[in-house]
């Protein structure tokens, strides 16, 4: 006897299911459901198409919540991968979220950024001045900046006691700073600055142009003539000559003196002698223009030739040369550099 074997449509997971027509009722191997067989299936497949869904989520919670062993055993594997796919899928949809909010975020930063972010480099409108006498000079610092940007602390290398060809470096301690909701960003915090344009006292006065070093060696002459300038000496007159000229310059670098010293022979009781006048020029200084300038008392003389002929501090005599040294160099050495200079 052959037997009749056919399949159906499990209600519940919709498997295909062989059954034997001869048995009342049969198993679905994949989801464990009963299947009634003693009505006709295709009768019957009808009336249960409308609960299929509800029965696979009552079976899936029954699978869950407890019910035969067996059956949960064969369960457990569809409904662990069936939870990971929708976890994954949830993992996917707000990683998608989470991205593009954090992108938007960025961009929307980034714009903010753009439209507040100023940069400036503050040496634009920063400038330097020098005053003064070379080894003695001053800097200043003048800060054009918006008030921002002034405010940020600087520190500078000494301000004080310069000569031309020093550095200073000035350096900004901050490179950022914000002020009523707007951010200057510098793009340069540190420059340096070499000292120029500073007078300087003339330090030989035989470096000076040779018309002027004439005219003032003519000048120093004519004031020695002018103290001896009676009878008794009109002899004398053609024999005065500048012996020897020095430069004194104060260590602190307060004051100058330039030194010409006059000779002029005479005689004194049938002896030959040579004395020495020394006219003494205060604070001769070579201008950064090039042109020269002497201080005399508390007027001031550009170095003009029709100008030297009034210029002098004190006239006096001595009567060696070793009287002339000790006066202009021994006594002045500890407090300035002295540069002798024989003519």
């Amino acid at each position: 006897m052959s037997i009749n074997v056919k399949s159906v449509t499990c209600p519940s997971c919709g498997a295909r299911v062989k059954y034997d027509d001869r048995n009342k009722t049969t198993v679905c191997e994949f989801c464990g459901a009963v299947l009634d067989m003693t009505e006709e299936y295709g009768e019957k497949k009808d009336r249960e198409r409308d609960d299929i869904q509800d029965m696979q989520i009552k079976h899936i919670m029954d699978n869950m919540n407890g019910g035969d062993d067996a059956v949960k055993t064969r369960r457990k594997p569809a409904v662990v991968c069936l939870t990971i796919v929708c976890i994954l899928i949830l993992g996917c949809i707000s990683l998608g979220v989470v991205g593009g909010i954090m992108k938007k975020n960025s961009e929307r930063s980034k714009n903010e950024a753009q439209e507040t972010v100023k940069e400036i480099n503050p040496f634009d409108k920063l400038t330097i001045k020098f005053d003064g006498i070379s080894g003695a000079g001053r800097a200043r610092l003048y800060d054009a900046n918006v008030n921002a940007v002034s405010s940020i602390e600087k520190t500078t290398g000494d301000m004080e006691k310069l000569s031309n060809g020093d550095t200073i470096t000035v350096k900004y301690g901050k490179d950022t700073v914000t002020q009523k909701n707007t951010k200057y960003v510098l793009t340069e915090t540190e420059k340096k600055y070499t000292v120029a344009g500073l007078n300087e006292y003339v330090t030989d006065i035989t470096a000076v142009g040779e018309e002027d070093l004439e005219a003032l060696k003519k000048n120093a002459i004519q004031k020695a003539v002018t103290e001896c300038d009676d009878s008794d000496f009109a002899y004398i007159k053609d024999s005065f000559k500048v012996y020897a000229v020095y430069t004194l310059v104060k260590k602190d670098y307060s004051k100058q003196m330039s030194v010409f010293v006059v000779s002029f022979d005479y005689n004194e009781n049938d002896e030959k002698k040579t004395g020495y006048f020394m006219a003494k020029y205060s604070n001769a200084e070579h201008l950064a223009t090039g042109e020269y300038k002497i201080n005399f008392s508390t007027d001031v003389y550009s170095f003009m030739r029709e100008t030297y002929l009034y210029g002098f501090n004190v006239m006096s005599a001595h009567s060696t040369w070793d009287a002339v040294y000790t006066d202009v160099y021994l006594n002045n050495k500890a407090e300035w550099d002295i540069c002798e200079k024989l003519m």
